[in-house]
C-alpha cells in the first residue's frame, strides 16, 4: 500500500503519521488563564529539540476551528508545564481531555493536585513524576485555512523530578513508568526495556 499525503485528509495524515512515529509520549500540559482558572490537557506531540538551550515544542490542533484552551493560556500568560505522570494515574490523565467549559478546573474535576510553580504562573501537578516549568519562546504556524497546526517553543527553566525514579543521577525509565501513545485509544507502558548498551562504546 502506498499512500499519497496529497490526497490524504487530515484524519487519515494523524491516524498514519501517529501511529507510524510510535510511541509518542503522552505529556499532561497544565496552564492558566486571565482568570486564573487552571486548565490541563493531554498531548502526545510533545518532543526536545535542543539541549543547550533545552527548548522543547507541543504541537496544537484545532477543535472545531477554534484555538484550544491549553493554546489560548500560553498565548496570555507566556508559560506552561509539562507533567510526566506515570502509568497508575493515565486514566485521570486522559479524562482531562473531556469536554469542560473554559471556566472548569479539569485538574481538580479529574482528582489531581494543582501546585504552585517555581518560575512560571502556570501550575505544577503534583502527582506527576516529573514537571518541566517551561517559558514560551516561539510560535510557528503552518496549515491551511480550518485546519491550522501551531507549534510553540519553550524553554525549561525548572526540572521538578521525584526522587523515587533517580539513579546515579539520570532517571531511571523503569521507574518512571511512564506512557506512550501508539495509536487513537492504543497506549504502550515504557517498563519493558531492550538494554543494548551504547554504541559509541562499542
Amino acid at each position: 500500500m502506498r499512500v499519497d499525503t496529497s490526497e490524504a485528509d487530515s484524519r487519515q495524515m494523524h491516524s498514519l503519521l501517529g501511529s507510524a512515529i510510535a510511541p509518542l509520549p503522552i505529556a499532561l500540559i497544565s496552564t492558566v488563564d486571565e482568570n486564573g482558572v487552571y486548565n490541563a490537557a493531554p498531548y502526545s506531540l510533545v518532543f526536545p529539540v535542543s539541549w543547550k538551550p533545552p527548548i522543547i515544542c507541543v504541537s496544537f490542533g484545532m477543535k472545531r476551528g477554534q484555538k484550544k484552551d491549553t493554546l489560548k493560556n500560553i498565548e496570555y500568560s507566556e508559560d506552561f508545564v509539562v507533567n510526566i505522570m506515570d502509568e497508575t494515574l493515565i486514566k485521570p490523565v486522559l479524562k482531562t481531555a473531556a469536554e469542560y467549559p473554559s471556566d472548569v478546573d479539569e485538574i481538580k474535576e479529574v482528582g489531581l493536585t494543582a501546585i504552585s510553580s517555581e518560575k512560571v504562573s502556570s501550575p505544577r501537578i503534583s502527582e506527576a513524576q516529573i514537571n518541566l516549568e517551561c517559558k514560551f519562546r516561539q510560535t510557528l504556524e503552518f496549515g491551511v485555512e480550518g485546519d491550522f497546526r501551531t507549534l510553540i517553543f519553550g524553554e525549561v527553566l525548572l526540572f521538578h523530578i521525584k526522587d523515587n525514579i533517580l539513579k546515579n543521577n539520570k532517571i531511571d525509565p523503569s521507574c518512571l513508568r511512564a506512557v506512550g501513545r501508539l495509536a487513537r485509544g492504543i497506549y504502550c507502558r515504557s517498563t519493558d526495556i531492550l538494554k543494548l548498551g551504547d554504541p559509541r562504546s562499542q
